[in-house]
């Protein structure tokens, strides 16, 4: 098994998307609606079948609002593979330094770490950290974790800065504490944090070109992130860019605009990338675009490696309760196993057949999707291109850092890196293009 770590569980990401469709708000809901909660549910099962299990970054899980909105013990159903893995624990690792989950939170309240799942507007996340800052003692803090446990130490952290109402207060610890005893129980593994690869990464995916860009300010920008300027401990600095690039990025100058969002794009796919090569993960990217009509997946090359999903199989995935999704894992244990350890294309793709025979197309209200209430039967003699790699979906990113050995996808650690296109539309269960009308679930793989 190959973990996958994907860009989607950034936690500025999951705050933007459970923020989306809460009146305009710009704050996150504590309580995602029934299909918000199907689509997380759906990317996160699907992140599963691609890796066997999830890799999660410290920040992405204990400032994650989509964690935030869910509890483990409920994950346990919803995610475990029960006929491969026993299902005794959630297919999710997340690190933390020296393994320890608890002492990284307390230590993230402690130096001034800038939350951002709260459901609060943006103005209060940055009011708390500047007051976490000013009050940060790692000592002391280590004190009062060890004198009064991990969930009163946060408590009396957040207390003290006077910036939250008690009960939301009460309420963040409360989901923290979920967490940190999912990971005391074992429910939840927590390995080591293990230093980000960026020269690897820099390797496969250097900065932008200066000529790239268009503006003295991108380019100033570009200087002091080469230079080192946004370094820390020796290590680029997300947050130190972020803070540098915001100026550019509210810039009353369309070249400046464009160049900030160049130079963080750039900089997001090279950490994610560097800590998915030190940890041995895959790495999720999101989908560059969406649509792909019959006629243009004819146009295809014979060359083309694809495998076909039900469209929108996410939400189809996310849909289903946790007996379904235990029944449909039952019959696709040997499909997973075979992708999972040889990533036979072949097996991939019978997991996408046998979740075609399961379900039905979610009702939509998109006008330029293609109504289907039940899907075509199995064409075996159907001309066309073979079916190979797997869909990606609406929502998700295809994976993979690619390696030696590796056939076109997942490989930890050691080398390359999988750049998928991700195409969505309607199809059904079966491994050759041309055999449907309307739209496809794709995922092509160079």
């Amino acid at each position: 098994m190959v973990a996958v770590l994907s860009t989607e569980w950034d936690s500025v990401r999951q705050r933007a998307r459970l923020s989306a469709r809460a009146a305009g708000t710009g704050v996150p809901r504590e309580r995602p609606t029934a299909l918000e909660r199907a689509e997380l549910l759906g990317r996160l099962r699907w992140e599963v079948i691609q890796g066997g299990s999830l890799f999660l970054t410290y920040p992405q899980l204990l400032d994650g609002a989509t964690f935030a909105a869910m509890h483990p013990a409920e994950l346990l159903d919803e995610l475990a593979i029960r006929a491969i893995d026993g299902g005794a624990a959630l297919p999710m690792r997340v690190n933390a330094r020296d393994a320890d989950l608890a002492g990284q939170l307390i230590a993230m309240l402690a130096t001034g770490f800038a939350f951002y799942s709260l459901p609060v507007q943006e103005g209060q996340c940055l009011h708390l950290h500047r007051e976490l800052s000013a009050r940060a003692d790692r000592e002391a803090a280590a004190e009062l974790l060890t004198a009064e446990g991990p969930a009163a130490a946060a408590d009396r952290l957040l207390a003290a800065t006077g910036v939250l109402d008690a009960p939301l207060r009460r309420r963040t610890v409360a989901r923290w504490r979920d967490w940190l005893e999912a990971a005391e129980s074992g429910l939840l593994q927590v390995s080591s944090l293990v230093p980000a690869d960026y020269p690897a990464a820099y390797t496969l995916c250097p900065p932008p070109r200066p000529d790239a860009l268009t503006s003295a300010a991108g380019r100033a920008v570009l200087d002091a992130w080469i230079g080192g300027e946004y370094d820390r401990n020796g290590l680029p600095n997300r947050s130190l860019l972020y803070e540098n690039l915001d100026p550019v990025l509210q810039s009353g100058d369309a070249a400046e605009r464009t160049d900030a969002q160049l130079l963080r794009e750039s900089f997001d796919e090279t950490y994610y990338r560097a800590i998915a090569l030190s940890e041995g993960c895959a790495l999720g990217l999101a989908s560059p675009r969406r649509g792909l009509l019959r006629r243009q997946a004819a146009e295809l090359p014979t060359s083309t490696r694809v495998v076909l999903f039900p469209t929108r199989f996410e939400l189809r995935l996310g849909l289903m309760t946790a007996a379904e999704w235990q029944r449909c894992t039952d019959e696709a244990a040997d499909a997973l196993t075979g992708w999972w350890q040889r990533r036979d294309l072949a097996a991939l793709q019978e997991v996408g057949d046998l979740l075609a025979a399961r379900t039905k197309e979610p009702a939509s209200g998109g006008e330029d999707e293609v109504s289907v209430t039940r899907l075509q039967q199995f064409v075996r003699q159907a001309s066309g291109i073979s079916a190979q790699v797997v869909a990606g979906g609406g929502m998700s990113a295809a994976t993979g850092v690619l390696g030696g050995g590796m056939p076109g996808a997942f490989a930890a650690g050691a080398g390359g890196a999988l750049a998928p296109m991700l195409v969505a539309a309607v199809t059904a269960g079966v491994n050759r293009l041309s055999a449907f009308r309307g739209r496809y679930d794709v995922i092509e793989l160079p």
